[in-house]
């Protein structure tokens, strides 16, 4: 049941009832991470998203040899959700700033909770949308502080 509190307070799961929640939780496999691990790379096939379950994550680019921050994830916050939209390569490298537990949602499972129900599949492919707006907003402010 400790998945399904997590998963309760995830933007992407807004709305669904626990029911819904304790279906997912099944599907979701638990990740230990230490301080430092790598968690995903880019330029990576993505296969899957992340929940924060625990600790601190930060996603990053490299360019011209440096890195540039892009985010940090703290408990319920989700990545990857873009492997699950369109199996492209990763964008981004994410790394553990602290030892961390994460959830892991694999494509082909998150694909059967979209095909449960039309319900389910609608208020979750809203939540992504919100949630891919948000992270989009913030990657706008922070670029024009760059500019």
């Amino acid at each position: 049941m400790e998945n399904v509190a997590l998963l309760k307070k995830m933007a992407l799961f807004n709305g669904l009832d626990t029911l819904e929640l304790i279906q997912i939780s099944k599907l979701v496999e638990n990740r230990r991470f230490t301080k430092g691990e790598m968690v995903i790379r880019e330029g990576d096939r993505g296969e899957s998203l992340f929940a924060v379950k625990t600790g601190q994550f930060r996603a990053y680019v490299t360019r011209g040899g440096n890195q540039q921050d892009l985010a940090v994830f703290q408990p319920c916050e989700s990545f990857g959700e873009l492997a699950l939209v369109d199996a492209a390569l990763r964008s981004a490298s994410v790394e553990a700033l602290t030892a961390g537990e994460l959830l892991e949602l694999m494509a082909q499972e998150f694909a059967k909770i979209l095909h449960h129900s039309t319900e389910m599949k609608l208020k979750i492919q809203d939540n992504l949308i919100k949630d891919l707006v948000l992270k989009l907003r913030r990657t706008n402010d922070r670029l024009l502080h760059l500019l």
